[in-house]
């Protein structure tokens, strides 16, 4: 069988990684290619003045926590570049993300599954980078769009990823993954990006004396595993009965879902199940 192409958009570096890694992990290991792109080069998600003073210090660091993490399982990494905050539904960036689906995979054929959050969520950078994803889909065929890059002769299959907003709609879980066996490696890609985990992030929640000092590698670790664990649980109790159908009863405590996007290739049921690591 041919080697699948796994494809994960998110707007931050961190993105893939937080809401995506236990299924990544698990397409890598059944012999995936897996590929995590970040719409921005997120340097502005910090607090310190270096970074005030020279926000490429910080996209310097990011692009770097970002390459780290992506090892850890053998994932490609690259950034669209854009500024951290500053998405907006564009040409250029539209044409940008064409081009991009369309260098994933053998030529003509792209990646087999895109996955990225849905256009209605809380940050306007996921906002935008979903609705621009959603915007080249139909382009990512048209041979006269984007030229210079190969169309493709097929469309992927593109897949949301779960959340809990309800303006517009639910998210419906189409296809639940259990991630149980990998949750050790979703925490060490997850704890890579300290800029975020263990600075930005706390920081902007006022817990930031909740962080375990920078020497204490095996307590930070824990706390971003015991995250990921409380997030897995979270998900799995929220698509229990997709969960149920997929793998049968009992069979994980943590997991991550999926909703199929009307917009690409709808699979039927048995290459949806064999499109994601059950």
């Amino acid at each position: 069988m041919a080697k699948r192409h796994v494809l994960c958009i998110g707007a931050h570096p961190d993105d893939n990684e937080i809401s995506v890694g236990g299924t990544a992990a698990r397409c890598a290991d059944r012999g995936d290619q897996v590929h995590f792109v970040s719409v921005t080069n997120g340097n502005k998600g910090h607090y310190l003045d270096e970074y005030k003073a020279d926000p490429e210090l910080l996209a310097a660091r990011r692009l770097e926590e970002a390459q780290t993490a992506a090892a850890v399982i053998g994932a490609t990494y690259r950034t669209l570049g854009v500024p951290d905050g500053e998405v907006y539904v564009s040409k250029a960036t539209t044409e940008a993300l064409v081009r991009c689906i369309r260098d994933c995979g053998e030529p003509g054929s792209g990646p087999d599954v895109v996955l990225f959050n849905r256009p209605q969520d809380y940050h306007r950078d996921h906002r935008y980078a979903a609705q621009m994803v959603l915007d080249a889909t139909y382009m990512l065929t048209v041979p006269l769009m984007c030229p210079g890059t190969r169309h493709l002769d097929r469309m992927p299959v593109f897949a949301y990823w779960f959340d809990d907003f309800k303006d517009v709609s639910p998210f419906r879980a189409d296809i639940a993954v259990p991630i149980d066996d990998v949750m050790d490696r979703k925490a060490v890609m997850v704890a890579a990006h300290e800029s975020q985990v263990f600075e930005w992030l706390p920081y902007n929640a006022c817990r930031l004396d909740q962080v375990p000092p920078a020497a204490d590698h095996q307590g930070r670790l824990a706390m971003v595993a015991d995250q990921m664990r409380a997030r897995g649980a979270y998900r799995r109790e929220r698509v229990a009965e997709c969960l149920e159908r997929c793998v049968g009863p009992n069979a994980a405590r943590y997991a991550e879902a999926f909703q199929i996007c009307e917009y690409g290739r709808v699979p039927g049921e048995e290459e949806l199940r064999a499109l994601f690591p059950l």
